[in-house]
């Protein structure tokens, strides 16, 4: 579901946020009155508290545009409608434009379809309160709400149950009792999954430059240990880097499978000491997950960034080789020093690679995969040939071993010797075989 029609009654906004506070804080009180009066239990500002539950008209509720979940998604949306402000969902949270556009980035959440298809079925209704603030914007819900409204403007008889939706009401708290809440309901088992990585981290790096808040703590709300929290950061990092060199700036939808990549990059390269080694490395695993979004490299991508860190000098020296019209003579970076050696004329040539790698076109860094792709497979084949060719003597040294420790054994008292007789005429049927073997190799070489 690409894009969510919206019905006039929903863009007109029957309610300012007067007359939101004012309604929500009349039905409060005839609610506490009622003999039907309910309260929902929630962690809320450090204790335990129950919430009043009332149903207010669907119209009435406003999306939260500081939403976690959709971080990603607003900044995608600013970039591909640059025509629109860059505070344009947080300069007035009540819009009805901002709001409008919420609206549509909710639907197109990757687990919306499961969530509206739940819900077109009239026999499944609502059956926990959306929590609210006592403002009227929903903290926890957004998604639920979204359907609702889609369904509802879509079909108002059919879901005449969605006229009305049952709240509860948070008390008057500042955003950061609020993001706490959200932080604390997102990390529960089964909503975590709903968040994308790079929406998480992002969460996590404003929480960081916009509010100054430690790692360590961070940490703590997240229920993750620190090294988790800044290698989730430092692949945010990489991330933004790699959309910049496609242009592809805040498209955050393309790197939405990027906890499979980009955590065993930021892994990788640290095993990594120096700086050119480090960037030609970077370069290299960024064009093939161009080239497997693509389809044009198959496989696994997450699984080929160890061997591209493992085999990176005959990597270099295969672009060096087979790609001489990408690479850039420049001396600019004289100073640099790395550990890849002397594979070419000098040291300068692996500069220009590495200088050019960063400025591929999409054309060009298919090309460094295919070469990068075929060098592994050349290498992990070799690999396997030395592997294979050590075998033999391998084996043997194996089973020497364990003849010596069987020798050592001799002397003690306890040893059982049933069939040993059988065992050692097979050790010797076999060594007679080896030694017929070695004998016509010898000969033959």
């Amino acid at each position: 579901m690409n894009d969510s029609p919206i019905r006039t009654e929903f863009l007109d906004f029957k309610y300012d946020q007067i007359e939101r506070v004012e309604m929500i804080k009349r039905l409060l009180e005839e609610s506490r009155r009622s003999t039907s009066h309910a309260a929902w239990p929630i962690s809320f500002m450090n204790r335990d508290c129950d919430l009043d539950m009332i149903f207010v008209p669907i119209g009435l509720l406003m999306y939260r545009l500081e939403n976690g979940r959709t971080l990603s998604l607003q900044d995608e949306h600013l970039a591909i409608n640059p025509d629109l402000p860059d505070d344009f969902f947080t300069r007035d949270y009540n819009s009805p434009e901002a709001q409008s556009a919420q609206h549509c980035l909710l639907m197109k959440l990757s687990e919306i379809k499961d969530i509206l298809a739940t819900f077109r079925d009239t026999t499944n209704k609502q059956t926990e309160p959306l929590i609210i603030t006592n403002t009227g914007f929903v903290v926890n819900g957004n998604r639920r709400l979204s359907c609702w409204r889609h369904l509802y403007f879509e079909d108002k008889v059919t879901y005449k149950h969605y006229e009305y939706i049952r709240v509860a009401v948070l008390p008057e708290a500042d955003e950061n009792a609020i993001d706490k809440l959200e932080a604390d309901l997102q990390i529960a088992p089964d909503i975590k999954a709903d968040y994308l990585w790079h929406t998480q981290a992002r969460m996590m790096q404003k929480r960081i430059e916009e509010r100054g808040e430690k790692i360590e703590d961070i940490a703590t709300l997240y229920r993750l240990n620190k090294k988790d929290v800044e290698e989730r950061i430092e692949m945010l990092q990489y991330a933004r880097e790699y959309l910049r060199r496609n242009n592809w700036e805040r498209q955050w939808s393309k790197v939405d499978q990027g906890d499979y990549t980009f955590g065993p990059l930021v892994k990788e390269r640290k095993k990594l000491n120096d700086s050119i080694e480090k960037s030609i490395f970077e370069s290299v695993t960024f064009s093939t997950i161009t080239a497997g979004a693509s389809g044009v490299v198959e496989g696994r991508i997450y699984a080929k960034i160890p061997d591209i860190r493992r085999h990176l000098t005959p990597i270099v020296e295969a672009i060096h080789d087979e790609l001489p019209d990408i690479i850039i003579d420049d001396t600019s970076m004289d100073d640099a020093s790395f550990l890849l050696g002397e594979p070419f004329d000098g040291d300068q040539d692996v500069i220009g690679i590495a200088k050019a790698l960063i400025t591929l076109s999409a054309e060009d860094q298919v090309k460094v995969a295919k070469v990068a792709e075929e060098v592994i497979n050349d290498e992990n084949a070799k690999e396997r040939e030395r592997k294979s060719a050590n075998y033999l003597v391998d084996q043997v040294k194996k089973a020497a071993v364990a003849l010596n420790n069987a020798v050592d054994a001799i002397d003690e008292d306890n040893a059982i010797i049933k069939g040993l007789d059988k065992l050692l005429g097979a050790i010797d049927d076999n060594v007679d075989k080896l030694r017929a073997w070695l004998a016509e190799y010898d000969n033959n070489n």
